[in-house]
């Protein structure tokens, strides 16, 4: 029974994929391929929550300072040109809609072809951003590798992934093109920590945070744009999904920013007032 079950699974996927996956990238690498995707996944958070720590028990915390600027300065000018690329092709475009654009697997118009390498390339930094926790799991933080974090990480691959096969170039690609914008910003700030001026950028800290509240309460109004109104017809479905999505993402965002920033203001300026 369990044998029938994950075999009518596989081959449901596999039509799904072969019926509706885009021919215009089915040609690049992890992609078309639903199992090696959801693979690379589970060892991402098998090796971050488990092995990973495991082996790192009883040894030394890896000195990775050289190796995560060169990886941030790496992540700062891929993000940023990917982000300009995708910009200047999709919503610059006077062709490309704001409020609603359809999934089009025909368009292979110049600007599009662009996107959607860009996003190819978005889509692999998704997996280049996998080594944020591989990095703390090596350096002995293992108190930064929360929900959230691996959540969100393991979820993008899946997520981007799901994109680029079937929605690309579509309303889901404002999703990239904020996400980076933030991730711009935010590896900017760890390459700049890194030299020594954490004193001076903790302002900037908490603002990367309201960036990223900014960034999943627009998601969340983008998708409902087409849930209330579609004229493009895009997948009510996957717009929904992203509603959630979002939704969920910003409630846990907040929640962090809450309790790193507004309680332990509020609990400093409690206590000033108590000493004086």
């Amino acid at each position: 029974m369990r044998h029938n079950m994950v075999a009518y699974l596989y081959c449901l996927v596999r039509d799904l994929y072969a019926e509706h996956g885009d021919p215009r990238v089915a040609h690049l690498p992890l992609l078309g391929n639903l199992w090696i995707v959801l693979a690379i996944v589970a060892l991402y958070v098998a090796f971050v929550l488990h092995y990973g720590p495991r082996w790192m028990e009883h040894r030394a915390p890896f000195e990775l300072k050289r190796v995560m600027q060169v990886y941030n300065v790496v992540q700062v000018l891929a993000n940023a040109t990917i982000f300009v690329i995708g910009l200047t092709n999709t919503y610059l475009q006077p062709g490309y809609s704001w409020t609603c654009q359809p999934v089009d697997h025909t368009d292979r118009s110049p600007a599009m072809m662009k996107t959607l390498y860009a996003s190819y390339a978005y889509y692999m930094l998704k997996y280049l951003d996998l080594l944020d926790t591989v990095f703390i799991v090596l350096r002995k933080k293992n108190s930064q590798v929360s929900f959230l974090h691996v959540y969100h990480h393991g979820g993008m691959v899946f997520g981007v992934s799901i994109f680029m096969t079937f929605l690309g170039g579509s309303h889901c690609t404002m999703l990239g093109v904020i996400n980076l914008l933030v991730h711009t910003v935010m590896y900017a700030y760890y390459y700049a920590a890194s030299l020594g001026a954490v004193k001076n950028l903790l302002w900037w800290k908490q603002r990367i945070t309201q960036l990223q509240l900014m960034q999943f309460g627009y998601l969340t109004f983008h998708f409902l744009l087409v849930i209330v109104r579609n004229p493009c017809q895009f997948p009510v479905f996957i717009a929904f999904i992203g509603f959630i999505q979002n939704i969920f993402m910003f409630s846990m965002f907040f929640d962090f920013y809450y309790k790193t920033y507004i309680r332990k203001q509020r609990k400093s300026a409690e206590t000033k007032l108590n000493a004086s």
